[in-house]
């Protein structure tokens, strides 16, 4: 079973910051829900963030880091994805961008897309441990593939196995989440803002910065095609119980 420790220790951060630098998995809270992390540009522990949630590798994961000058070192800037770091960073906003061609990102993060997603949390944990760990976290949410996600420590324990089983060696429990729901995905590699995936940050707020860009469009608008970002499979936040409609 995975360690739960209270992310309010110093020693439990520097202990799971050691853990990724080792290229193992840690769960930790952000403002939306609890990511499991693991060393973006570690191609081993990548893979092992797909394979404890069982989530298929052509399912891009979103990449976590301080701030936006971090960003700037594995992402083209566009001007649109600089007027929405500016506007909603850090917070419930993931970003996707070109790929720099000196990226030093594990391509398995972008799932063989020429993009990656990219965001910084609004929470002094995931910060916390960004800082400690002095490495861009892989992170998507921390419970199988397809599952609903978590909002707090005993979720992701419910929900992924523990370290003997390649699940995360560490959770840091920071309580529940503020936002509850996954970030926001935003295309901005082009000259219009493109929702891929609805999250914690509303199209409204979207619309009121990116006005001078046209309307923002979503996903279903722009055409078929594979997933270019996580939240795009037919099947996502599913519950594990019965659901009953209009009781």
């Amino acid at each position: 079973m995975s360690l739960i420790a209270d992310a309010a220790d110093p020693a439990a951060i520097a202990r799971a910051a050691d853990v990724l630098q080792a290229g193992g998995l840690v769960a930790f809270p952000t403002e939306t829900v609890y990511g499991l992390g693991a060393d973006a540009t570690n191609d081993a522990a990548c893979a092992a963030i797909y394979a404890a949630k069982d989530r298929p590798e052509f399912n891009p994961l979103i990449v976590h880091v301080a701030d936006a000058d971090a960003a700037a070192g594995y992402a083209e800037i566009t001007a649109l994805g600089r007027m929405l770091m500016d506007a909603f960073w850090p917070g419930p906003l993931t970003v996707v961008l070109p790929r720099r061609a000196d990226c030093r990102l594990s391509r398995l993060v972008s799932a063989g897309l020429d993009t990656v997603a990219i965001r910084a949390p609004n929470h002094a944990v995931g910060q916390a441990l960004l800082k400690a760990g002095g490495l861009p976290i892989a992170a998507p949410s921390a419970n199988r593939s397809g599952h609903m996600s978590p909002t707090r420590a005993a979720h992701v324990a419910a929900s992924l196995p523990g370290p003997d089983q390649g699940g995360p060696e560490i959770i840091l429990n920071g309580g529940p989440c503020t936002v509850g729901l996954e970030s926001t995905v935003v295309d901005a590699t082009g000259d219009r803002a493109v929702i891929l995936r609805p999250g914690g940050l509303a199209r409204e707020d979207i619309e009121a910065v990116c006005g001078a860009y046209g309307p923002v469009a979503e996903a279903h608008e722009i055409g078929p095609g594979g997933p270019r970002s996580p939240g795009m499979l037919a099947r996502h936040y599913a519950p594990s119980k019965r659901l009953r409609l209009n009781a």
